[in-house]
Parts: C-alpha cells; structure tokens; sequence
C-alpha cells in the first residue's frame, strides 16, 4: 500500500468521531498525543473551579519577547517553579488512566515515553537553568516562538472557562522547553504510535510518523515541533535497514571513486 494511502486511512482512524466508547483505543491514543487541549481533560465527574488565565497571558508576551534561549530558558524555569511534583505526578497518573485499558506491552512502553516528556524535561529545565545555561544559550530561539505563546494563551484562556488551566499550561511550558530551547521533538525519540511507528532520529533530523496530521487540531504541539512528517514508514527495525542502506550506498561509492 502507499504511503499516502496508509497515511490517509491512518487519519480517518485517529479523527475525534466516535471517542464515546470506555478506556481508551488506538485512536484514541493518537489523539491524546497529537490533541495536547483534549488529553488534558479531566476524568468524568471531576469538577475543577475554573482559573484566571490573565497571569499565564502575561508570562506568554514575556516568553515572546525572549531574544535568546538563555532568555527564553530563564523565564520558563521561573513560570515551572511555581509547580512541584505533586503536579508532574498528577499528570502523569491522568495519562495513565487513559491509557489503562492498552495491550500491556505497547502501555509500557508509550508510558515509558511520557514519563520521559513530563519528568526528563522538567529535570532537565532544572538543571540547566541552576548551570546558569548551556551552549548555544545566546542564540535567537526559533521564530515559531511567537506563533507557539500565542497558541498557549489562546489555548490556556479557552481551558479555563470550563476547568484550571494550570496543568495545560504545565504541559506547555515543558514541550516550549523541550522545542525551543533543546530543539527535540516534544514527544521523545522512541515514543511509539499505535501501529508500531515511532518518533525516530536519523542523521541528525527527526521524524514522526504523525507530524502532519495536526493541521486541523488548534492547539496541537506538532505545528512547531522540529521533527519532520517521515516520507517512509519509522518503524524501529528500520533503523538496521538504513544502516544496512548506507553501507552499500558507501561500498559502492568507494569502488566508483577508487582510482587504484
């Protein structure tokens, strides 16, 4: 089957109709990953009082007007201070809910990954905001940034007329941490998609089986994260494959120039 066609027949899967059924499917999974505004809602029969977005607005114009990473860094580490691992874990453990009723296998493993977004990035912001920063901390951070502060206000403002938006917000600071800052994929190398597909690096760029399926979700992460929609199937078992791939496409390039 070609790409394009399994693409196709893979957004069809993930679209948001019929996510009325307990626990939690494929599609439902891919939602939860790609849709950042729909995964942070609460368990039914939850009643959060709803909270002002007027300070996180604030905090986006600031995060805008960051000229460096340094900058940048600096004012993300103080918006996360304001968090403790009370609130990691209870992101964490509202991932899990979702995803309770998975295979227990492919459970393991993408939990594995969002732990890793959630905890690795946090511990991570803390370090390097302690160190005072890290290489390359002077340059400019990427202009999407702009565009992404203005998503995170809209899509904060829009949550808190229904539940606290603190969690959302959160989660947002951690991936403009992850993005803009470090320059990874907001969701780590190795996080798997149902199907088998992962977020995969390969010389240097990174790839997402996924990337371009958020066109139509709001206040997704993908729009901005540096990770490239692959053009072929990033499957973990490819990675030999292109190895294997590069070492011929070398042999015969030796035999081609060798001039004896």
């Amino acid at each position: 089957m070609r790409l394009v066609t399994i693409l196709a027949c893979i957004r069809q899967f993930i679209g948001r109709e019929g996510r009325d059924s307990p626990g939690a499917g494929p599609g439902e999974v891919c939602s939860l990953l790609i849709d950042t505004f729909a995964g942070d809602s609460g368990e039914e029969g939850e009643h959060e009082e709803p909270g002002s977005a007027e300070a996180i607005r604030t905090a986006c114009r600031r995060m805008q007007r960051a000229e460096t990473k340094g900058d940048l860094l600096r004012i993300i580490a103080g918006e996360v201070a304001a968090f403790d691992l009370h609130d990691l874990e209870a992101m964490n453990a509202r991932f899990e809910r979702k995803v309770s009723h998975l295979p227990e296998g492919y459970r393991d493993r993408l939990l594995e990954s969002v732990r890793e977004e959630i905890f690795s990035a946090h511990h991570r912001l803390l370090l390097l905001s302690r160190n005072g920063g890290g290489q390359r901390m002077d340059e400019p951070p990427d202009p999407a940034l702009g565009a992404y502060c203005s998503m995170v206000a809209e899509a904060c403002t829009a949550k808190a007329r229904e539940k606290d938006p603190r969690h959302l917000y959160l989660k947002y600071l951690l991936s403009a941490f992850t993005i803009f800052v470090q320059e990874e994929p907001a969701h780590p190398v190795g996080t798997p998609f149902p199907g088998g597909q992962i977020v995969d690096e390969w010389e240097g760029a990174y790839l997402c089986p996924a990337r371009d399926m958020a066109d139509d979700v709001p206040y997704a992460l993908c729009p901005y994260c540096p990770a490239a929609q692959s053009t072929e199937p990033t499957y973990p078992e490819m990675r030999a494959r292109r190895r294997e791939q590069r070492q011929r496409e070398s042999l015969a390039n030796y035999w081609t120039n060798y001039k004896g």
